[in-house]
This record gives structure tokens, C-alpha cells and sequence, in this order.
């Protein structure tokens, strides 16, 4: 397993996390319930997003280390 490639994995799923945090503070900044609900919803599917990514990020890394 490159080594290169788990390095941009890991990059991919700070950015996920960094995603996430604007839309959580998009969120708490929101005029309207709606942008409110809107901004809530993509920081959820940030979180997913960098879940997911993050437990194929172990799997390549343990595959990686055997």
C-alpha cells in the first residue's frame, strides 16, 4: 500500500472535519430555521463522510503494516 496514498486519505478526512466545523458554525449563525436545518444537515453528512473515510483509512493501514 503507498504510502502516498494513505497520506492524501488522511488529508481527504481533514477536510471532512474542517467541512463539518463551518457547517456547524453556518448552523449557530443561521437567520432562519431553514438555513439552519440545511447547514446542520450537511455538517451530518461531513461527520458520515469522515467516518467512513476514516475506517477505510484503518483498513489501508492495517493492510499496509499487515
Amino acid at each position: 500500500m503507498s504510502d502516498d496514498m494513505i497520506k492524501t486519505l488522511e488529508e481527504i478526512v481533514e477536510a471532512e472535519k474542517a467541512m463539518k466545523t463551518r457547517f456547524q458554525r453556518l448552523a449557530e449563525k443561521a437567520d432562519t430555521p431553514e438555513m439552519r436545518a440545511l447547514f446542520k444537515e450537511l455538517a451530518a453528512e461531513e461527520q458520515n463522510h469522515e467516518r467512513e473515510l476514516g475506517e477505510r483509512l484503518t483498513a489501508l493501514r492495517l493492510l499496509r503494516d499487515g
